[in-house]
């Protein structure tokens, strides 16, 4: 046997035999909110066979920016970060935040410091200023890849609606949250998204000034306005009104929580690319790879296996490249098979599924329901075209 073939038997060994570890269990223990700080350690290090058979330490001058949002990518997320951990010699970077100000976002560039051969997570992430200042920050420190999470928002929508309406509900803040965003904070939203919503060069047009105010509208119109419910919070509206309502009513929230902010970077990341290919003398110093949750989904092989190879690269042979993805694609199947708080699917069937026929209605119904309404079909239809454009 020569060294390569001995190098990735080893590899696949190993990591077969961390998988199965007892003491495993408790990496999964929690949801991307509660990520414990336990990680296996890391038993085989970077390595690279040369031409002549020779294995040598990976030189490593990337720093690896995992991007997502609100039910899109926890499952893939925390399958990367776990082979990046027991596989890899790369680190987990410290606490980055990807917006200008705590409380309000701004269109100045986040102070974020990637480091060489380190894996940072982030969500929600607030990418307002122009793209080329934006490729200056992100690898001020370190060339970067960016693995970008999306989802389309008809599914994103009904989704996050479901899952927080759960009996418990997952997340404690709904209790006490206000869905609605103030006319003060919405008026800002049209200025941070004009070189992306409103963009003559990206070609899209996602947004007007006053549908950002009709989405407050919506909000106010439904939150706290019906008998019974004047003064309860963000989770009992989600458990008491209709179930059109209620959709509506947790649409206004992520739709300003979270899928703006989706939309905005992915056409700001086309932006980055777009800079790249007209200017090819300059050095690429950012690898942006965005996925579609909604691919995911539908070949989760396949989608699975392109994610390992961008992070994991040269750290880890073909042959485990292909174990984990497989192990994503049967993990991933068996949730949506059996339900699980954190993967709902349009692809859910119920035959041999203990996910419910009714269930399975309900989110058709509501996916039906955003797509006839007057003002969501609109909205949400502009950003389902940007979403469609990832590959």
């Amino acid at each position: 046997m020569d060294s390569r073939k001995a190098l990735q038997a080893v590899t696949l060994l190993s990591f077969i035999y961390i998988m199965l570890a007892p003491n495993r269990s408790s990496l999964y223990a929690s949801g991307p909110s509660r990520w414990q700080d336990e990680e296996l350690s890391s038993t085989i290090p970077a390595t690279n066979v040369n031409s002549t058979g020779i294995v040598e330490e990976t030189e490593d001058e990337y720093a690896y920016l995992i991007l997502q949002y609100h039910k899109t990518g926890w499952l893939i997320t925390k399958k990367i970060k776990s082979a990046v951990s027991s596989l890899t010699s790369i680190r987990r970077g410290g606490r980055v935040y990807l917006r200008t100000s705590r409380y309000n976002d701004s269109s100045d560039c986040p102070s974020a410091r990637l480091r060489p051969h380190q894996l940072y997570i982030y969500s929600n992430p607030s990418l307002f200023c122009d793209a080329t200042s934006l490729v200056d920050t992100l690898s001020a420190h370190a060339r970067v890849k960016i693995l970008h999470f999306v989802r389309n928002p008809f599914s994103l929508a009904v989704s996050n609606y479901l899952y927080h309406r759960q009996d418990p509900t997952p997340e404690e803040w709904v209790h006490d949250a206000n869905p609605c965003t103030s006319d003060e904070i919405i008026d800002l939203w049209p200025g941070l998204l004009s070189s992306t919503f409103r963009n003559e060069t990206s070609g899209y047009s996602i947004m007007s000034d006053s549908d950002f105010r009709t989405i407050g509208n919506i909000c106010r119109g439904l939150f706290r306005t019906r008998p019974g419910l004047e003064d309860k919070g963000y989770y009992e509206h989600l458990l008491s009104l209709p179930p059109e309502e209620g959709l509506e009513l947790a649409t206004c929230h992520i739709v300003i929580a979270s899928m703006v902010k989706m939309v905005n970077t992915i056409i700001k990341f086309e932006q980055i690319n777009r800079y790249y290919s007209e200017n090819p003398a300059l050095e690429e110093r950012l690898e942006i790879l965005t996925i579609s949750m909604d691919r995911l989904q539908k070949n989760t092989w396949k989608v699975g296996r392109r994610a390992f190879d961008f992070v994991l690269g040269p750290y880890v042979s073909d042959n485990v490249k292909d174990y984990l993805a497989t192990r994503l694609r049967n993990d991933y199947r068996r949730r949506t098979r059996h339900g699980n708080s954190h993967i709902t699917s349009s692809e859910a069937r119920y035959g041999n599924s203990l996910v419910t026929s009714s269930e399975v209605e309900e989110k058709e119904r509501l996916l039906s329901y955003l797509r006839g309404h007057q003002f969501w079909s609109r909205v949400l239809g502009n950003m389902e075209l940007v979403t469609d454009s990832v590959t």
